[in-house]
């Protein structure tokens, strides 16, 4: 259920912090954008609903919820702070205002109070924080009763013929040449092993199930390479 998070691992993403856009865009065949709107449409955002985006690398989430008028505060945490530079470039141009904090915080260690946010979001960024159910556990304890934890993540390619060309395409294209052109061959390996590697669906589920959350979805997108997931924490009694 977890793997071992190194500090290798976060130099690699602050080394390709200028490419990750792009990363994501090739990885998800250029549809991750929808995909994002697609997640702050599932959170269910209530006027003045706190926001906190877990893993916010370059801010694309973060600026997605900014753009709604009923969001209230906005926070954004990474533990890159080369990833978090180009968030506040973005920001400044794309959010209004002053709704978005960008903080270097690790995942793992929210400096949070518990039951302080109506939302916490996290996209494309499970798969990197080390342990999953810590990881998870954490998002929990900081949510208010009510308040929805919604996860964006790409899921392994298996069991269907789109599914099986998918991960040709990540093995043979984004691994092998992609990765050896782009001069950042490690980083493209990694991020296409995390991703074949990753949580079957109904295990990020039941991971949610055991730390109390409720209303329990999942939303299936593109073929099956990736996943829209929600909870909704119970409000004690």
């Amino acid at each position: 259920m977890c793997k071992r998070a190194s500090s290798d691992q976060n130099r690699m993403f602050s080394s390709i912090a200028g490419q990750y856009d792009f990363l994501n865009h090739l990885l998800s065949l250029n549809i991750d954008r929808r995909w994002r709107r697609e997640l702050a449409k599932y959170a269910r955002v209530k006027p003045g609903d706190n926001i906190l985006d877990v893993c916010t690398g370059t801010g694309d989430v973060a600026i997605r919820f900014a753009q709604a008028d009923d969001a209230g505060e906005i926070v954004g945490i990474d533990l890159s702070e080369e990833m978090l530079q180009i968030a506040r470039w973005k920001t400044k141009r794309k959010a209004p205002g002053e709704k978005i904090k960008l903080l270097r915080v690790d995942a793992l260690k929210l400096p949070f109070r518990d039951n302080c946010f109506d939302i916490v979001s996290i996209g494309f960024g499970l798969r990197n924080i080390g342990h999953y159910k810590k990881g998870i556990s954490e998002m929990v304890r900081i949510l208010r009763g009510g308040g929805r934890l919604v996860i964006l993540e790409f899921s392994p390619p298996r069991g269907s013929l789109f599914g099986t060309c998918y991960g040709l395409y990540l093995d043979l294209i984004i691994r092998t040449v992609v990765g050896v052109i782009s001069g950042s061959a490690s980083a493209y390996r990694y991020l296409c092993t995390s991703i074949a590697n990753f949580l079957e669906p109904e295990e990020i589920i039941e991971l949610m199930k055991e730390e109390g959350l409720k209303e329990l979805y999942s939303e299936r997108l593109t073929g099956g390479i990736a996943y829209i997931y929600r909870g909704e924490k119970r409000i004690e009694q």
